[in-house]
Parts: C-alpha cells; sequence; structure tokens
C-alpha cells in the first residue's frame, strides 16, 4: 500500500548497500601476513648485516678514480635495487594469488587495489603529509641534539655513506638515487601495504601499527637511527590507515628521503658542515 514504509526491507536494503561498499579488508590471511614476513625480512637483513660487515672490511682510504668509481656506481645501483625489489615478492604474489579467489572485496580482481594503489582525497592526504614531512624535520633535528648533548656514540647510515662519499661520490650517488625513488614504493609496498594491513586482520589499528613500525625499524639495521625510524614508521601506517591509499605514504617516505639525501650532497659539495 502507498504511504506506508517497510522499515524491515529498508534496513535490509541498507545492509546489503554497506556490504557491497570496499571495506579497509585484505584477502591474505594473518597466517600468510606472518610467513611473507619472515621468508621476507630474515634474508634480507641477513644480507644487509653481510653487507655492512664487507663494507667495513674492504673501506678503503684511497680515492677511488672516477672511472673506477663510475664502474662501481653502476653495480651499486643494480644491486641495491635488486635488494629493494626483494620486498615486493611477498606483497605480489599473495596478493595475486588471494585476489583470484577471495570474495572479500568488490575489486577483488585487482592485486593493485588491495595493496593500497588507489584514488585518494588529495587535499586531505597532501595536508596530512606536509604536516608529517614538517614534523620528522623537527624530530630529526631534536634527536640529533639529544645524540650531541649526551654524547651518545652512534653511527647512522647517513653518517657511513659521508664517509664512503669521500672516496667514491659516484657510487654514493648511485646509492641516494636507490634511496629516494626506489625504496620508498618498494618499502611501502611490502610494510604498509602488505604487513600493516594484513595485521589488521587479527589485531587493532593500534597494535598493527606498533609491530609494522617495529619491524619497519629494524629492518633498516640502523641502530643509530632506530628511535627516529620507529617514529617515521609510525606516521607512514597512520597515513595507510587514514587515507586507505599507500600512494600518500609513497610521497611522505620520498619526501623524508630527499630531504636526507639533500643534506648529504650539501656536505658532499662543501656547501655545509
Amino acid at each position: 500500500m502507498y504511504g506506508i514504509i517497510d522499515y524491515e526491507k529498508v534496513e535490509i536494503t541498507v545492509l546489503e548497500k554497506k556490504a557491497s561498499a570496499p571495506i579497509e579488508v585484505v584477502p591474505w590471511t594473518i597466517g600468510q601476513t606472518i610467513f611473507g614476513t619472515l621468508i621476507t625480512l630474515i634474508p634480507w637483513m641477513l644480507f644487509s648485516l653481510y653487507l655492512v660487515s664487507q663494507g667495513a672490511k674492504s673501506a678503503s682510504p684511497v680515492r677511488l678514480s672516477p672511472q673506477r668509481d663510475l664502474a662501481d656506481s653502476v653495480f651499486v645501483f643494480i644491486v641495491s635495487s635488486l635488494i629493494e625489489a626483494a620486498f615486493l615478492l611477498a606483497p605480489f604474489y599473495f596478493a595475486y594469488k588471494t585476489t583470484r579467489v577471495s570474495a572479500l572485496l568488490e575489486h577483488r580482481q585487482s592485486m593493485w587495489f588491495v595493496l593500497g594503489l588507489r584514488k585518494f582525497n588529495v587535499a586531505m592526504s597532501l595536508a596530512l603529509v606536509l604536516l608529517l614531512f614538517i614534523a620528522f624535520i623537527f624530530i630529526n633535528d631534536i634527536y640529533s641534539i639529544l645524540i650531541s648533548t649526551f654524547h651518545l656514540h652512534l653511527q647512522t647510515n647517513d653518517q657511513v655513506i659521508l664517509q664512503e662519499s669521500k672516496n667514491a661520490p659516484f657510487s654514493t650517488y648511485a646509492t641516494l638515487f636507490v634511496s629516494v625513488f626506489v625504496a620508498p614504493i618498494c618499502e611501502e609496498m611490502f610494510f604498509r601495504g602488505f604487513v600493516f594491513m594484513g595485521l589488521l586482520r587479527a589485531m587493532p589499528v593500534w597494535a598493527a601499527i606498533l609491530l609494522s613500525s617495529f619491524l619497519f625499524a629494524i629492518a633498516h639495521v640502523d641502530l643509530g637511527s632506530f628511535a627516529v625510524l620507529f617514529i617515521i614508521g609510525l606516521a607512514l601506517a597512520f597515513v595507510r590507515w587514514r587515507t586507505h591509499s599507500l600512494w600518500p605514504c609513497v610521497l611522505l617516505h620520498l619526501l623524508n628521503n630527499a630531504i636526507g639525501t639533500v643534506l648529504i650532497l650539501l656536505v658532499m659539495w662543501g656547501l655545509t658542515r
């Protein structure tokens, strides 16, 4: 009869619409998340520690010739890029495997969508990224002051790169290029696109943010920068959760690495100390 509202049907219709809307639940399980994390991080960290030890042994006080340094820079670029690309294996494998059979998402056939490569609110995301980027600058300054004030004997990866730049500037340029344009994409795909979102299947947001940030910090094998890396990980995970997209995370990560690269280049070129 016209004019009579069937509230039961209205409620069912609303629930059906909610159920059909895209939700922030990835198709891979917590077990697959743990497995993918372990098979990625354990070999990656062991290899990184090996490279650090070999670099310490082979460090030469003699400046390399431009020809030798240029040749080495190509090798450094290829190896560094491949090491970073290792972060893509688990996300791509599990996203591709699970999106073929999962019925959790409306966009279940797109592995890129479940990994976070999707549209986002540009204005809100850029404002958040800019705010956190400024915060990163202050955090790094405060951390440097604390190290200097308390005379902490902590060596960061940036300091190691600066030392190497004196004898191998071209190789240093290759390392910095990878850190700005390759690392943000690969690391965000793994830590925020795969690990963080996978952890949300089994724990609350705050716990997933903390754990994924801890893994992000230790994966860099940089004890001197662990605290700062952990804070950066917290911010990046929050951005992924808040914006529902991986692109703002990549942008924030890129900006953070870029400012560090600029500071290193200024020292290399004698423009600052």
